[in-house]
């Protein structure tokens, strides 16, 4: 990962100040966030001695809460996310030798150098370990097969989303040494949102990626299901009306 020797004091003050009201919590109803707070996977910080206990949030609580919503559509349950968060909350070292939240650190890196970071939680029965990436080192764990089952979280677009007033794109990492299929696959993590992703591979060489992809676009769904765009397609309805899917997809590379 790029190693920059940068003072995150004030950037750390900058992105835990709160300035948003739950309101500003996009799709996200207060009950869940009353109840995420009840569970303890999100922080109370309203004022105990207020007389209107109103809830305030900075931006890198935003940032957990968008995440927290993709654990919930995964069907995390809340063990699991309080798991997750004590991991992403525990401190690391950085550059100017002061601790940060790893998910703080990360976000500033999103933030300040405009870096595409990945939250990769595997599986083997359950789930098994949670690690944060940068684009390098998350395609070469892929690569070597050092992560197989997993789910990917991109937090740069976790950042995008919802702070996009100061965000810009990322800066993809270099793609020089690279052969075709390692950019093809390259290319397809970046433009894709997968719950589940591996490389398959053939005689010990890289033969394609096989994806699983969420999909809450029910006009997209149905057109899917008429064309035939997947290996496989798992549909989830309530009340008898489709409310999102998962399809795998997979990408096998030509050869010569």
């Amino acid at each position: 990962m790029k190693s920059k020797k940068e003072d995150f004091t004030k950037h750390s003050e900058a992105i835990n100040e709160l300035l948003f009201e739950a309101k500003a919590m996009k799709g996200i109803h207060r009950m869940t966030l009353h109840t995420w707070r009840t569970e303890g996977v999100l922080e109370d910080k309203r004022d105990p001695e207020a007389t209107t206990k109103w809830s305030y949030y900075s931006p890198l609580d935003v940032v957990w809460i968008s995440i927290l919503n993709e654990l919930k559509k995964l069907r995390f349950t809340h063990a699991e996310m309080k798991a997750f968060k004590e991991v992403l909350f525990e401190k690391i070292k950085a550059e100017d030798n002061n601790e940060y939240p790893a998910l703080e650190y990360y976000t500033l890196r999103v933030l300040l150098y405009n870096q595409p970071i990945y939250i990769i939680i595997t599986y083997a029965t359950e789930m098994d370990a949670i690690w944060i990436l940068d684009e390098k080192d998350y395609f070469s764990k892929l690569a070597s097969g050092e992560i197989e089952n997993h789910t990917a979280i991109l937090l740069h677009k976790a950042v995008k989303s919802n702070l996009e007033s100061v965000y810009q794109h990322p800066d993809f990492s270099d793609l020089a040494g690279l052969n075709k299929e390692e950019i093809q696959i390259l290319q397809i993590l970046r433009n894709k949102n997968f719950r589940t992703i591996k490389i398959l591979k053939r005689n010990g060489e890289m033969d394609g990626i096989e994806g699983t992809e969420r999909i809450e676009d029910v006009e997209r769904i149905e057109k899917l299901l008429k064309e035939g765009e997947y290996q496989n397609i798992e549909i989830k309805q309530q009340n008898g009306k489709i409310v999102s899917a998962h399809r795998t997809i997979r990408t096998n590379f030509k050869r010569k």
